[in-house]
């Protein structure tokens, strides 16, 4: 079946390519989403649920870790590519795009997703770092996929950080793999875990920095992040869906790897948690001051997905219960984000503009996308029942003890960012300020069941926590330790 579902994906890449028509690109494409999300759900749920044991195959690899990250990818996916056909449908109407623009964004769509799904599933940490420099060059041409001037800029200005901070990460490989020449030389992970004792501390640290700098520049963490407000608001909205909800946590996938070989290494893990901790706390700063002062609603959630990376990369610093947290919030911010960037997708082809000035109204205006915008702000700010709340009073009851300092400043920053959002996103839906739209009524179309199902997850997977949910994510959360 693993096999099935990365073959899925390079059909939906035919697919869009040789398809004739826009309509049947939509319809084909649309299937064989459904069926990589089947697919995987197939292959992932069982061994999240402990009633398959992990896979091991080839140079394939699942634990209950790596499948999560799985699934959350095969749905976001699905999600993404049933939120793009009215999307790009509507543009193509407009002639804004034509049929070949279409082919093109649902090829690089695949590649994009088949690379992710291959980061996480694979064993060989030299094929993690192909799939991931691959996500680079899809993404790249996604980001630039309008040929304007600030798209193209975004996309360089992605493409230069993105492959710079791959290359350190590359680096990193490459002493890893010196540090495991006397026992073999495989660069596998798990070969590498069991001989994780064995291995040299000092040269573990020294590709842990590598790794972390590198690979932490794609997850976004300051100050490596100066590419992603731009390549978030500039791609198409269900691209900075995928980017926000899925990308980031790859990324940070492929550093977790990494640390478990650390902490074996050194035989604890107080140095690794210490540089999650400080590069998570310096993520959670810098955005505060940035959205504050925030004029444009797409670059106000892709600096929120800094905020949320810098969450979670601290909750992974913090032990066991952090970890439990951490799987938690990657998961809930991906269902909640990525809802939140298919409603900012509705919003823009209305308004024709991503500027706060000039939106308004919007809850009136266009009910269903207002109205799902909202509950997804509730949720980014961990208002019960999203799952955030429990992650994050998690995150506050492991630093109250242990790092008060960073409590304190952590605190302040998700209070300035709270009153940020209020600040800038309310007007947006209730003012009747901003320029004036068709006064038509507002349909119910795929974007919008979309954006509804995100909601209907993000609800049961709050309460299933506090209803015997947290006994399965304690067990995905033991893979890691």
């Amino acid at each position: 079946m693993i096999l099935t579902l990365f073959i899925l994906c390079v059909l939906a890449v035919l697919a869009a390519l040789l398809l004739p028509h826009a309509r049947s690109i939509f319809s084909v494409v649309s299937i064989l989403s459904t069926a990589i999300f089947a697919a995987a759900g197939f292959v992932a749920v069982p061994i999240m649920l402990g009633i398959a044991p992990a896979l091991q195959w080839g140079f394939w690899y699942l634990d209950p870790f790596a499948s999560t990250f799985l699934l959350v990818i095969s749905f976001l996916q699905w999600t993404a590519t049933l939120a793009s056909v009215p999307y790009l449908g509507y543009e193509l109407h407009e002639r804004e795009i034509a049929l070949a623009d279409v082919r093109r964004y649902f090829a690089l769509l695949n590649a994009f997703v088949l690379s992710m799904m291959f980061s996480v599933s694979v064993n060989n940490l030299g094929l993690m770092w192909v799939a991931l420099e691959a996500t680079t060059l899809a993404t790249t041409l996604l980001v630039a996929f309008y040929p304007r001037k600030g798209s193209l800029e975004a996309a360089w200005k992605y493409i230069v950080l993105c492959s710079t901070g791959i290359s350190l990460g590359l680096i990193g490989l490459l002493l890893t793999y010196n540090a495991a020449s006397g026992t073999g030389g495989s660069i596998d992970w798990t070969y590498l875990l069991s001989l994780a004792p064995t291995l040299s501390p000092g040269m573990m640290k020294l590709a842990f920095i590598f790794v972390l700098i590198g690979y932490g520049t794609k997850v976004g963490l300051v100050p490596m992040h100066a590419w992603l407000p731009d390549a978030h608001s500039r791609a198409p909205a269900p691209i900075s869906a995928l980017l926000s909800g899925v990308l980031l946590n790859a990324a940070l996938f492929s550093i977790i790897r990494y640390k478990m070989l650390v902490d074996g290494a050194l035989h604890a893990s107080d140095w690794t948690n210490w540089l999650l901790l400080f590069f998570g706390v310096l993520s959670c700063i810098v955005p505060a001051a940035f959205i504050l002062i925030q004029t444009d609603y797409k670059r106000l959630l892709a600096y929120s997905s800094i905020e949320h990376m810098g969450i979670t990369t601290m909750l992974f610093g913090l032990g066991p219960v952090g970890t439990l947290a951490a799987i938690i919030h990657l998961v809930g911010h991906a269902l909640i984000k990525s809802m939140l960037f298919f409603g900012a997708g509705n919003i823009l082809l209305a308004f024709k503009s991503t500027k706060f000035e000039r939106v308004g109204d919007v809850l009136r205006r266009m009910p269903y996308t207002g109205g799902f915008f909202l509950f997804g702000l509730l949720a980014l700010l961990a208002v019960p029942p999203s799952p955030l709340f429990l992650s994050e009073v998690l995150l506050f009851s492991g630093l109250v003890g242990a790092h008060p300092y960073a409590l304190t400043i952590v605190a302040l920053a998700l209070a300035l960012i709270g009153a940020g959002f209020f600040m800038r996103i309310m007007p947006m839906l209730f003012s009747p300020a901003g320029e004036s739209m068709r006064e038509t009524r507002e349909g119910f179309d795929v974007s919008h069941a979309a954006m509804a199902l995100h909601a209907a997850l993000v609800v049961a997977f709050g309460f299933a926590l506090w209803s015997g949910g947290l006994s399965v994510i304690s067990f995905i959360a033991s893979s890691i330790h």
